[in-house]
């Protein structure tokens, strides 16, 4: 029969193409007839025809129907049956599992008789990536598209009552894109922790996987070692946790490692340590020496949060939690102008008077050394209000008898030697 041979004929054309060109380009030709084998009728394309859907945009559908064997003698471009938009509107094509697809041609013609101006476009993600203009008539004409460009719908912008066949289209292959950011902890007080997600995101085309591990950090950051693996359609995020943990000032960073089937990449974690600083007047460890003191002698001691960094609130102030004198002698001295839980924010300082006292009793006393520490608790190195760092001070002082006690003592000396004369 005619058809038959038409069909014999294109199927000839299309094999020599394939050999001829060693690819054949479009992937599939969708030519309506193998959908049904009924004469003179018609019916709805099923859905995954092909591996694609044909809708409309006033939401209805196209049917395949018999143009040859049939009262409706429009013809074919092959075979015996052609598709027919007969609801209204226009003609979408998508895949049917959503993936992304190129669009090579198509053979159209008007149903009836005349022609009008017509278009095809083709979508990515909602906009239009490709367009082209043609003029639908009675006759079958070739409409070319660009199978380089491509899309996920693919809008025949025909209105109603218009035949196609012998679609040419191809699904691209699902290609996966990793994207993932880099991790800014910020400021962290050293001594305690911050934690942040680093996210990978598919942003590869519809229906791909992305699938990888995200690796371990080091140094400051954790986890230090093991993996999450990852595997994630189009579009998906996968995120792991990542905490930051800073021992000193200043800034730090390190990279991570992703490995996935698109391609390996490496992220940054940076973060930065800042820390409230204690200074003194006196360097810590050392002795404040009150030297030869009759009764009562006092010594100054400034202390000071002398931190570099900014005027960062809770992350920079520093607390002097306590401050405690001990030792043999710490009965001899006393802190004055101490509350304990002071707060001091950045250049801040606090004045501090340390009293030594005692009360002469005899010559065994006479030059005789006493000695305590002082050690102050902040929270330097930790969380704000927490225990921390410790800096200590030796107090020191000689005891000698005040001269009114060295008159009474010589009296009384020269008492006795004039009583035994």
């Amino acid at each position: 029969s005619k058809p038959m041979m038409k069909k014999n004929i294109f199927s000839l054309w299309l094999l020599f193409l394939f050999f001829y060109f060693g690819v054949f380009s479009w992937g599939i030709v969708l030519t309506f007839d193998n959908i049904s084998s009924s004469q003179n009728t018609y019916g709805d394309i099923p859905t995954n025809y092909g591996g694609f859907n044909f809708t409309t945009d006033s939401g209805s559908h196209l049917d395949w129907i018999d143009t040859v064997g049939s009262s409706w003698s429009y013809g074919s471009v092959s075979g015996e049956y052609t598709a027919l938009n007969n609801h209204g509107g226009n003609a979408i094509v998508r895949a049917y599992n959503g993936s992304t697809f190129s669009f090579s041609g198509v053979y159209a013609r008007i149903w009836g008789s005349g022609s009008r101006s017509v278009s095809i476009v083709g979508y990515r993600s909602g906009s239009s990536v490709w367009s082209s203009n043609y003029t639908l008539n009675e006759n079958w004409n070739y409409f070319a598209g660009n199978s380089s460009v491509t899309i996920d719908e693919l809008r025949l912008n025909f209105s109603n009552h218009f035949l196609i066949d012998n679609l040419a289209l191809s699904e691209v292959t699902a290609s996966p894109a990793i994207s993932a950011n880099n991790v800014n902890f910020g400021n962290v007080r050293v001594g305690t922790s911050s934690s942040a997600a680093l996210t990978v995101t598919n942003t590869g085309t519809s229906g791909s996987t992305l699938s990888g591990n995200i690796n371990a950090a080091s140094g400051n950051f954790s986890p230090t070692s093991g993996s999450q693996s990852f595997s994630l359609g189009s579009g998906s995020s996968f995120s792991r946790t990542f905490t930051y943990s800073p021992n000193a000032r200043g800034t730090q960073s390190v990279d991570v490692s992703i490995t996935s089937n698109a391609q390996n990449i490496t992220r940054t974690l940076t973060g930065t340590g800042v820390s409230p600083v204690f200074s003194s007047s006196v360097a810590p460890g050392s002795t404040i020496n009150f030297g030869e003191v009759e009764y009562i002698a006092n010594q100054s001691l400034t202390l000071q949060n002398l931190t570099p960094d900014a005027d960062l609130g809770n992350l920079t102030d520093m607390t002097l939690l306590s401050a405690t004198i001990s030792g043999p002698d710490a009965s001899y001295f006393t802190l004055e102008n101490f509350t304990p839980g002071m707060k001091l924010s950045k250049s801040q300082l606090q004045n501090l008077a340390i009293r030594f006292m005692h009360n002469y009793t005899g010559r065994d006393e006479y030059g005789y050394v006493r000695n305590a520490t002082l050690t102050f608790t902040t929270d330097v190195g930790t969380a704000l209000g927490s225990s921390g760092q410790t800096y200590s001070f030796n107090l020191q002082a000689t005891t000698i008898p005040e001269p009114t006690t060295l008159a009474l003592f010589g009296f009384a000396l020269f008492a006795l030697f004039f009583r035994k004369r």
